[in-house]
């Protein structure tokens, strides 16, 4: 799924979740040097992206769930309203309606300059 990024600079950029550190795609980051940083992005986060953490601050809503066997995957509704994917083991069994903690881990940015 896609959720709007803003660049910071050409190894960082922000999301509602946090800061994403990686080599953005150079057709994101043309002109941001020049113009102060902020250029817009769509990111897109992998199920795998999203991390089950009790721990964590950052909460959201089960909306909806598939058991997938060792895991089951996730359909979260962020404070925004944005949605968003999770593989979570299976053995984490939460109700619809339940706002767990999540956390990113992103090993690669995967992003695109937004649609016109």
């Amino acid at each position: 799924m896609f959720l709007p990024g803003y660049v910071r600079s050409s190894r960082e950029l922000d999301i509602e979740l946090g800061a994403l550190h990686g080599e953005i795609p150079p057709m994101c980051e043309l002109g941001c040097d020049q113009c102060g940083k902020g250029c817009q992005v769509e990111v897109l986060l992998r199920p795998d992206d999203i991390v089950h953490d009790d721990s964590s601050a950052l909460r959201a809503e089960v909306t909806h769930k598939a058991f997938r066997g060792a895991e089951i995957l996730y359909t979260l509704r962020l404070a925004s309203g944005r949605k968003l994917l999770a593989l979570v083991p299976s053995h984490h069994n939460h109700a619809l309606g339940e706002r767990i903690g999540i956390r990113l881990d992103v090993d690669h940015v995967v992003a695109f300059p937004p649609a016109p």
